[in-house]
């Protein structure tokens, strides 16, 4: 069987490693890895493997009695090319085509590509996909362009999940990929009042490209007042894309009467919350996790359509052995919001 490089995950910690180069089943297609962004979710399994794995094995994706060290392939944000089919293919695209997909095996009962131990992801120079989920990438767009798709799809997912009418106000929480992602769908939908909030400074200018009509720094004031003065008898949506647990109590006990609470971010550890709040305020409070297809494929025909400028996001790339390093960096205090991983090179993280 052939090898190939793909970095793996285990207790936090990535490495390069030559792995069985996988070999595509029935309805499945083996591609070689373009390109790969690096999801803040990707980053949350390294900082919290054990929660991850305890809430997998809860869920029913690993055995109950699965060891806590299982070895994660990671990458789902991806751009690829076609080198080899599957039996029970239409063969459809040929050989060459570049590709990009929902991060879903449906052949193998819907297990996420890239964050589910023992399936390949992006991160390696080849992995599976399924057939049916495909989209061809245009020729004029950049593999990194399209790779950014994904989390354009869970941004437009969390809005669509929201309750909003254009004169309502919004307010994102968070200024990374989501949270921007988040910011230009609801501009795509008319939003009038958009208020982007983040402790970073540095996040406003890049925030207001993507179509924030206000900029609030939690640090300086208080970003729930500012979107309930900003709505007056309409309604305020927070869409929480930070990941910081202790925030989805603050949110509630600051928001508004009738307000909506859209928790998009990933939350793995228990964290308390007084209901009691959000039930006096008659306040609507759901969850965002990925997408639906057809999302995922607006997200990918608005980077075509030059309806969202994925070039502001992109602010780095790394060949795949330095991968690590770039991991690491990631993981401390940063002003990057998009790296891309090319894993058919090698290279440190460089700036874009």
């Amino acid at each position: 069987m052939s090898q190939m490089k793909s970095i793996a995950m285990l207790n936090g910690k990535l490495t390069v490693k030559e792995i069985d180069m996988p070999v595509p089943g029935p309805g499945q297609v083996l591609v070689k890895s373009l390109a790969c962004g690096i999801c803040g979710s990707d980053l949350h399994i390294a900082r919290h493997t054990k929660d991850v794995m305890n809430i997998y094995k809860k869920l029913g994706i690993l055995d109950e009695q699965a060891n806590d060290e299982s070895e994660i392939l990671l990458g789902h944000e991806f751009a690829a090319e076609i080198v080899a089919f599957g039996p029970e293919t239409n063969k459809t695209h040929e050989v060459g085509t570049r590709v990009t997909s929902v991060p879903v095996l449906l052949s193998q009962g819907g297990v996420g590509v890239g964050v589910t131990p023992g399936v390949h992801g992006a991160y390696s120079e080849y992995f599976i996909v399924d057939e049916m989920l495909l989209l061809p990438i245009p020729e004029q767009l950049p593999s990194e362009a399209a790779a950014i798709s994904e989390p354009l799809a869970v941004g437009l997912h969390a809005v669509n999940r929201a309750d909003i009418g254009e004169n309502d106000v919004a307010l994102v929480a968070g200024c990374g990929p989501i949270g921007l992602a988040a910011i230009a769908a609801l501009k795509l939908k008319g939003v009038k009042h958009i208020v982007a909030s983040d402790l970073q400074e540095s996040k406003k200018e890049i925030a207001l490209k993507f179509g924030a009509t206000v900029f609030a720094n939690p640090a300086k004031e208080d970003e729930v007042a500012v979107a309930a003065e900003l709505a007056g008898n309409n309604k305020v949506i927070i869409i929480e894309c930070v990941g910081v647990h202790k925030l989805i109590n603050n949110f509630i006990m600051r928001a508004p009467a009738k307000a909506q609470l859209i928790i998009t971010g990933i939350h793995t550890t228990p964290t308390e919350v007084n209901f009691a709040y959000a039930t006096v305020k008659e306040m609507d409070i759901k969850c965002s996790y990925y997408y639906s297809p057809e999302e995922f494929a607006q997200s990918l025909q608005n980077i075509v359509d030059e309806k969202i400028d994925w070039r502001l996001m992109l602010t780095g790339k790394v060949g795949l052995d330095g991968t690590p390093a770039a991991f690491d960096s990631l993981l401390q205090p940063n002003d990057h919001i998009k790296v891309v991983i090319e894993p058919w090179r090698n290279g440190e993280l460089e700036a874009c």
